[in-house]
């Protein structure tokens, strides 16, 4: 009994390494996203007998991405949806000579979110269902709430106009593409065109230095403040129950309650929020049983998911939780050493080739995933990220590219 223990404890840590070096392979990549792992993993090995190894695999293949996808978003402006956001104040960072600061405070939020998250977790349960149902109020107000978050997002803004003109651009123009399909090589959505032409593009053909400083590698001395992590984590738990709303989403509601706004702080709650958001989706697919990623999705076709309805974590949640631990552990060291590397080497591009290079890569992985369709999106969201920095407006309001079809989507 005690070897078959040891054996099945073997395989969890195993198959928890494997999904975090997948997903920093996928963090690091922009534009792949562990949502297409865990669907080919479905496709080829749905019969396998091996499902909840798999999970376990995909659990830690989404924490880990978390981790890893601030490297393309710092240093080549490369956004997806969970990271929008964290373009400019991150790369903003690399042009002082601190992206590596930048990737080790972004590594520790979310290493702190997790533990944040781990203590939240009994909590979390009881609030959600039984005894509060809190999920239900929410469900019920679930319109409201994004009309609450846009208005905090509209209004916090210095020209109030001008905020609601770029969120009303951003949202029609995510009104006309959002069911188009444009898959080409993999399966993909033209939320990444989109966020790549509203963030990415706009952050390096804006940038002021035409050279490059020397990156910075020491950072002994990074600390995030509570109050960030606090903010972050408790976003992506609200977040993480609602339906067809991200990350993304959760990112732009702690970031437009935050009155300071220093590079540091951004990324810190961001990161936080980021690597919460997918901590949480776990959670809500056993406490509401509601799958609110495409990773959970793909999990309920490997698994039985018994609902949390008591104090004891249910099998194979916890078996779930032991990956995460591992993930986010391993993720943490990743990140560092990865974004070390990068930052000593890419100092030595000039910074005038290198935003070439970053919009060149932002191009064909563009192409890839999404085709001349991705890039004819890319084009028109790239007109409107930079009208938004030309109206110097909190590009947050940009988001309306994905809220304002949520709301509309409730009324119509």
């Amino acid at each position: 009994m005690e070897w078959n223990a040891m054996i099945e404890l073997i395989l969890i840590i195993s198959f928890a390494i494997m999904g975090a070096f997948i997903g920093a392979v996928t963090g690091i990549i922009p534009g792949l996203h562990t949502n297409n792992i865990a669907i080919l993993l479905l496709a080829i090995l749905s019969a396998a007998g091996i499902g909840t190894y798999l999970c376990i695999l995909i659990v830690a293949a989404a924490i880990s991405h978390t981790f890893l996808d601030i490297i393309p978003s710092t240093f080549i402006g490369a956004p997806e949806e969970d990271t929008a956001l964290l373009v400019l104040p991150a790369h903003s960072m690399v042009l002082q000579g601190r992206g590596y600061e930048a990737i080790c405070i972004s590594a520790l939020a979310s290493l702190a979110s997790v533990a944040v998250c781990f203590a939240l977790l009994l909590p979390f349960r009881f609030v959600m269902e039984e005894p509060i149902n809190f999920y239900e109020i929410i469900e019920k107000n679930m319109p409201w709430i994004l009309i609450c978050i846009s208005a905090i997002v509209i209004f916090t803004n210095e020209n109030i106009w001008k905020a609601v003109l770029i969120f009303l651009l951003a949202g029609i123009f995510g009104m006309v593409i959002i069911d188009l399909n444009t898959s080409f090589l993999v399966q993909s959505s033209p939320i990444f065109p989109a966020l790549a032409g509203l963030f990415g593009a706009p952050a390096l053909l804006y940038a002021e230095k035409k050279i490059l400083p020397e990156q910075t590698l020491e950072a002994e001395e990074i600390r995030v403040k509570k109050r960030d992590i606090g903010g972050g984590v408790m976003a992506g738990g609200i977040v993480a129950i609602l339906p067809g709303v991200s990350s993304a989403i959760a990112s732009t509601l702690a970031l437009a309650l935050k009155r300071e706004r220093s590079n540091e702080a951004i990324v810190a709650i961001l990161s936080a929020t980021n690597t919460a958001t997918n901590f949480f989706v776990l959670a809500s697919l056993f406490i509401i049983l509601k799958a609110r990623s495409g990773f959970a999705i793909v999990m309920r076709e490997f698994i039985n998911v018994e609902k949390w309805s008591g104090f004891l974590i249910p099998y194979p949640y916890n078996l779930l939780l032991i990956a995460v631990i591992v993930s986010s552990t391993i993720s943490y060291f990743l990140t560092k050493h990865i974004g070390k590397f990068v930052a000593k080497n890419i100092s030595k591009i000039s910074y005038t080739k290198l935003i070439r290079i970053s919009i060149s890569i932002i191009l064909v992985m563009v192409f890839l995933f999404t085709g001349f369709l991705g890039l004819l999106i890319f084009g028109v969201a790239s007109l409107i990220g930079i009208t938004c920095l030309e109206m110097k407006v909190r590009r947050s309001v940009c988001m309306g590219v994905l809220l304002l079809p949520l709301i509309l989507n409730y009324f119509l």
